[in-house]
């Protein structure tokens, strides 16, 4: 009796799952968003400490020509506020993720190297110092850093998870974090299924031309047809009004974007794999923040 044959993965990135510790060295305030405030303070470390790796990872939209929407080669994914303040201790660990995308591991060390030292930088308006505790390979739980000491063992990179299921109708996707999807320079307040499916593609595409892997171009155009048949059958969302300061321009910028659960009903056995990866890949704009983070529930 033949084993039954496995089906062709549709997609492969490869990415390192950094867990990073920091803990206060005084009492603070923080933003309720912390993807900015975190990207600016390893920025700025790295800056100092190695100006290759930070063209790379941060000024990577001038190395590829400055189009519209670039997918950097990692990604912030802060902890979700406790509350509207977002009060730290001192002495209490604030936890957040740093995701690789495939060649973005390469500055990995460079990039360990200046997180030792963002406690010279500070968090929130008042600057308060946050010094690195630890940092844990997410995948595989071996530790990365540690009391001055690096593991090489911890740099092993892991597949994005390819899932399949059979016999879903319905697909309840959350908002985690505002999501922010532009369509002739306006945000949408409305995803429809098409749209959802096709910034997810597009996403993987991006990354994957960039960073290395593959994704089934044929299947993608595929879905981005069939996606019109899964219809949005109940919606809570709402628009999270939102701004960030960049030091690049000088100037506040708009962040908001929705949040809340949109409910799609059809065939959705096809897009599994697709949802499944974008809870780790978060979609729509400056996901390089944090922004885009969903989950999804299937029946």
């Amino acid at each position: 009796m033949k084993a039954p044959m496995k089906k062709k993965r549709l997609f492969q990135i490869e990415y390192l799952p950094l867990k990073v510790t920091l803990c206060a060295l005084n009492k603070a305030d923080l933003p309720r968003y912390l993807g900015s405030t975190l990207r600016g303070v390893i920025g700025q470390s790295l800056y100092r400490t190695d100006r290759e790796a930070y063209d790379f990872l941060y000024a990577n939209g001038k190395r590829i020509g400055e189009k519209q929407d670039v997918a950097n080669p990692y990604m912030i994914a802060p902890p979700v506020a406790r509350n509207e303040k977002n009060k730290f201790e001192k002495g209490e660990e604030l936890e957040f993720k740093l995701l690789l995308w495939g060649e973005g591991k390469k500055y990995v060390r460079t990039l360990v190297s200046a997180m030792q030292d963002v406690d010279q930088y500070g968090l929130g308006a008042e600057r308060v110092p946050f010094a690195l505790t630890r940092i844990v390979n997410d995948g595989d739980q071996r530790l990365l850093w540690r009391n001055g000491n690096y593991f090489e063992m911890g740099e092993n990179s892991i597949p994005i998870p390819h899932c399949e299921m059979i016999n879903v109708s319905e697909a309840i996707v959350k908002l985690v974090t505002p999501l922010r999807i532009r369509r002739n320079g306006q945000l949408l307040e409305k995803i429809t299924f098409q749209t959802l499916i096709r910034n997810i593609t597009n996403r993987i595409r991006r990354i994957t031309e960039l960073y290395g892997g593959w994704m089934d171009e044929k299947e993608a155009e595929r879905i981005q047809l069939l996606a019109a048949e899964v219809i949005a059958v109940q919606e809570n969302l709402r628009m999270e009004r939102l701004e960030r300061y960049s030091n690049r321009l000088h100037e506040k910028m708009d962040f908001s974007g929705l949040l809340g659960e949109i409910e799609y009903e059809g065939n959705i056995d096809p897009f599994v794999p697709w949802l499944s990866a974008a809870r780790i890949l978060q979609i729509g704009r400056n996901t390089t923040f944090g922004m885009g983070k969903i989950e999804t529930f299937f029946s």
